[in-house]
């Protein structure tokens, strides 16, 4: 009986440590929140810890680096990381959209559109760690409105 209430709450324990979200869901909640951040001029890699709830830790730990004065030499970003843009749009914190999703080997590949017009669009590549949907790295995607590329 105590080998089956052990077998039991093993059970219960490992189901409650994975996430039940999906990496499409999991792509909104992270993209909807960093962008606020970023409005209210908070930068989530140097400011506190909530951040690694949505990306992995090896990607936090590249990008912490980046981020320390010892090494701002060796690494250049021309734009943000997780949005590929210098400057966020006026109404891109309240019109974060998830346009479309596939699956490759590698990862889920989920294309997040900020703005009313869907203007701007990033592909965040989501894999599981620890059970749990994170982002583990970003490329921005040119799409095209009305016949020509933005």
């Amino acid at each position: 009986m105590k080998k089956l209430l052990i077998l039991i709450f093993i059970s219960f324990a490992t189901f409650a440590a994975v996430d039940d979200k999906t990496p499409i869901a999991r792509a909104f909640e992270f993209n909807k929140w960093y962008i606020n951040q970023i409005n209210k001029d908070i930068y989530p890699i140097s400011s506190g810890h909530e951040i690694d709830s949505f990306v992995t830790s090896d990607t936090m730990k590249k990008l912490r680096h980046a981020q320390d004065p010892k090494y701002a030499d060796d690494e250049f970003y021309d734009a943000d990381f997780f949005i590929k843009a210098q400057y966020i749009g006026d109404d891109w914190p309240t019109n974060v959209t998830v346009v479309s999703s596939d699956y490759d080997p590698v990862c889920v590949n989920v294309y997040v559109s900020f703005g009313k017009k869907q203007d701007h669009t990033v592909v965040d590549c989501m894999v599981q760690e620890n059970g749990i949907w994170k982002v583990q790295s970003v490329v921005g995607y040119e799409i095209y409105h009305n016949g020509s590329l933005q």
